[in-house]
């Protein structure tokens, strides 16, 4: 209990550490994690996602100022694509965010090593120590990886998705399946020609897309860079915790965890199912077949699946 109790008295050495160790897959980490659990709940969790160079980083780093000048305790997730060679962040991303750290806003940066979603698999329960550390308001980055980016939204209250002006035509828009999720959207950059005609036509679009909680889609425009449309944009992110209700809130964080459970299982099942076969003779055999050309992949994979199936149905 005692790294518990240091993260609960707020000490943010503490959370780094265990969150080091939940990244690394340390399975007692999980367990501190779980003393964790009962004091969840109550933060505001606020997900901003979009394709890359939309300004992604620098506008969160805006966010948690004006969060923080609120007297809010803010905490930031900032999700980078993995090294190929290392698996560590590669971006480092937390470099715009430098004025926010300045003032004491604890941020993470983390890899996403493949995690299907565009967020570290470790994301939901960094989320969870930075409310164990008693912050109000965590924003979490994601990659901005079209439509599995999804997953995004399983993690947080409130997802705000941000284009440019270059964002291309409206079929893109959907075919992205970002404009879906997005609770509020952005058009950042707007001191870029062609802005306010991209928040209209976006806006179009969002209008003619079924929101089912009554909340109308606000698109806003923001540069990031110099601080314009800061201070709207966080009034439409208050505003959106505000039109939940209570009640309301306690309903979606309850769907977020139940789906965010049910996307670590699966990439568990496929940890543990992929590790018993590829250490399989079969697999072995199959593998040669298929690179000497003598069997082609999609009959491997059938061959594969039918040596698996009796082990299945015989349980």
């Amino acid at each position: 209990m005692g790294l518990v109790d240091d993260i609960l008295k707020g000490d943010e050495k503490s959370a780094a550490r265990l969150i080091t160790r939940i990244e690394n897959g340390d399975r007692e980490a999980y367990r501190d994690l779980s003393l964790l659990f009962p004091y969840t709940g109550k933060a505001h969790i606020i997900g901003v996602t979009g394709p890359a160079g939309a300004g992604k980083s620098t506008l969160i780093g805006r966010l948690a100022l004006a969060f923080s000048g609120q007297g809010k305790s803010v905490g930031v997730i900032a999700t980078d694509p993995s090294s190929v060679n290392g698996k560590g962040a590669f971006l480092g991303d937390r470099l715009r965010m430098k004025g926010a750290e300045e003032r004491n806003v604890f941020i993470r940066s983390m890899a996403h090593r493949s995690y299907p979603g565009g967020v570290a698999r470790a994301a939901a329960a960094a989320a969870y120590v930075m409310e164990g550390l008693g912050k109000e308001r965590i924003i979490v980055e994601s990659i901005g990886a079209g439509q599995t980016d999804k997953d995004l939204f399983f993690l947080c209250d409130t997802v705000i998705t941000v284009f440019t002006p270059e964002y291309g035509d409206e079929i893109q828009l959907f075919k992205a399946g970002l404009m879906e999720i997005g609770d509020i959207i952005v058009v950042n950059k707007s001191d870029t020609p062609g802005a306010d005609d991209a928040a209209r036509e976006i806006l179009l679009v969002s209008q003619r897309m079924t929101r089912s909680n009554g909340w109308n889609v606000p698109v806003l425009l923001t540069d990031s860079q110099g601080g314009a449309g800061i201070d709207a944009l966080v009034e439409a992110v208050e505003g959106h915790w505000r039109s939940s209700g209570q009640k309301g809130r306690t309903e979606r964080k309850a769907d977020n965890v139940e789906a965010f459970m049910m996307a670590l299982l699966k990439e568990e099942l496929w940890r543990e199912i992929s590790a018993r076969v590829t250490a399989g003779q079969t697999f072995r055999e199959v593998a040669r077949e298929v690179r000497s050309g003598r069997m082609d992949p999609y009959s491997a994979v059938r061959k594969i699946l039918d040596e698996l199936e009796p082990k299945w149905t015989s349980r």
